[in-house]
């Protein structure tokens, strides 16, 4: 039971309402009990006092006869008992009842002289405390009704002020269990103009602020993640990258060094300075070649693309770009077929979207097989307009494709020159793409692979 009332507020507030009220009513009945008869009897005491006086002052007037009637009447009309003395004799005017005997009496004793009579007379006028004792009998006999009355209204208070008091802070209480688990999606109902109001009013506003704030910070830590996720992203691809780079410059650095010693050495056939000279300025070359591109990616990314953008026509870029990559088309024996429709006007950086173009067309022409077909083709609508270049027979795996983007990345793991370049043609288009804001994807159709640009913004 003491463990209940310890962690109860409403039976707390219950308790000392009701233990309060209960002992202050009490304390105050027994103070009326005791100071009221004796505040009557005070007050009576004064009144006998001031009739005494003005009486024996009448007295002082009348004579002797008429002042015992008078002395009689006296007693009558204030309940009370006289005794006339002369020094030699008492004349007893009514008397206290034996059953009032036992009760306090106030006893008043004036002198004065009858007008016919010489002697000096005293009055001592006698008063019981007969209503003063009835005030207090009756208050004592109504103790156990008072005594009730008391216990129930100290209930009733009691109970209606654990509910005003302890029933807003109950709520609180139960709000804020739900702040400590951070659910921010309740409201206080509260509503006073007292401290628990504004306590209230409070809670709601700084729920509003915490959610909002909870808001900010997820919305920060989901972009955070997505930043960190981004940067990692682009750390494995630093990393490769390096790693690339130094496999690709490894394998001709390693084959130049090798035919530059034998031959300054003389080892066999190599004397024939004449036969390897050829290949070695042909690995040379592609040395040169690979670090051109690694450069040309390098001034690509760090460039300003905004001052170097010029007006292009869509057709004429791709003419320029088939008629570079024709020769090589003519002897794989693949027809390249255009159906474009209409123009666009592309606000682009012309020589990095010829980049783009010749590498993607270039792509699609080199690694298709002998006979194929190349389709270059423009879907236009009214809000967008797709450029779609699709290579026949060949395909990639799918869990390949999200890779094709990476520098150097070849489906072909062996990296062998016979099945493609040094792996950074894709890439340069993804950077190249990426810096003209032109979304892009790569897939496989059922014929081959599809390579689509969304060229919004372009003019027909």
């Amino acid at each position: 039971m003491r463990k209940k009332i310890r962690n109860s507020l409403n039976l707390k507030v219950f308790l000392w309402v009701f233990t309060a009220l209960t002992v202050c009513s009490m304390l105050i009945y027994c103070i009326v009990m005791t100071v009221l008869p004796k505040q009557y009897q005070f007050t009576e005491d004064k009144q006998l006092d001031a009739s005494a006086e003005a009486f024996v002052s009448e007295l002082q007037t009348m004579c002797y006869d008429d002042g015992i009637k008078a002395i009689y009447n006296f007693c009558i009309r204030n309940n009370s008992a006289a005794a006339l003395l002369d020094g030699n004799e008492i004349l007893n005017f009514g008397e206290i009842n034996s059953d009032e005997q036992t009760l306090a009496t106030s006893n008043i004793g004036i002198n004065f002289r009858f007008p016919d009579r010489n002697t000096t007379y005293t009055l001592v006028i006698s008063s019981a405390m007969q209503t003063a004792g009835r005030i207090s009998g009756l208050l004592l006999r109504l103790l156990p009704v008072i005594f009730l009355i008391i216990i129930v209204l100290s209930v009733l208070s009691a109970l209606i002020c654990s509910k005003l008091i302890v029933a807003p802070i109950a709520r609180i209480s139960q709000i804020s269990k739900r702040m400590a688990s951070l659910d921010m999606t309740w409201r206080c109902n509260v509503k006073s103009n007292d401290e628990i109001g504004v306590l209230a009013s409070n809670l709601n506003t700084m729920a509003v602020r915490l959610q909002t704030a909870m808001q900010e910070s997820e919305l920060a830590n989901r972009q955070l993640a997505a930043d960190v996720e981004k940067f990692q992203t682009l750390e494995e691809q630093r990393r490769h990258f390096f790693a690339a780079v130094s496999h690709e410059l490894k394998t001709p650095l390693t084959i130049l060094k090798g035919q530059l010693e034998n031959m300054i050495l003389g080892y066999g056939d190599y004397q024939n300075h004449g036969k390897y000279l050829p290949e070695t300025l042909e690995t040379v070359e592609t040395i040169g070649q690979l670090v051109q591109e690694i450069i040309s990616i390098t001034k690509m990314e760090s460039m300003d693309l905004q001052n170097t953008l010029q007006e292009v026509s869509l057709a004429e870029s791709i003419r320029h770009t088939i008629e570079s990559i024709l020769p090589l088309a003519r002897d794989k024996e693949i027809q390249i077929h255009q159906e474009l429709g209409t123009d666009l006007t592309l606000s682009v950086n012309p020589n990095l979207w010829s980049k783009a173009l010749s590498n993607i067309i270039g792509n699609a022409v080199r690694h298709s097989p002998c006979g194929a077909h190349v389709f270059i083709s423009l879907q236009t609508s009214e809000t967008e307009a797709v450029f779609i270049v699709e290579n026949t027979g060949v395909s990639v795996p799918d869990e390949e494709l999200e890779h094709m983007f990476i520098p150097f990345y070849r489906a072909d793991k062996s990296r062998s020159k016979t099945t493609g370049g040094s792996g950074l043609g894709l890439y340069i288009v993804k950077t190249i793409l990426d810096l003209h804001g032109f979304p892009y994807s790569i897939k496989n159709s059922k014929n081959g692979i599809v390579f689509s640009i969304y060229l919004e913004g372009s003019r027909i």
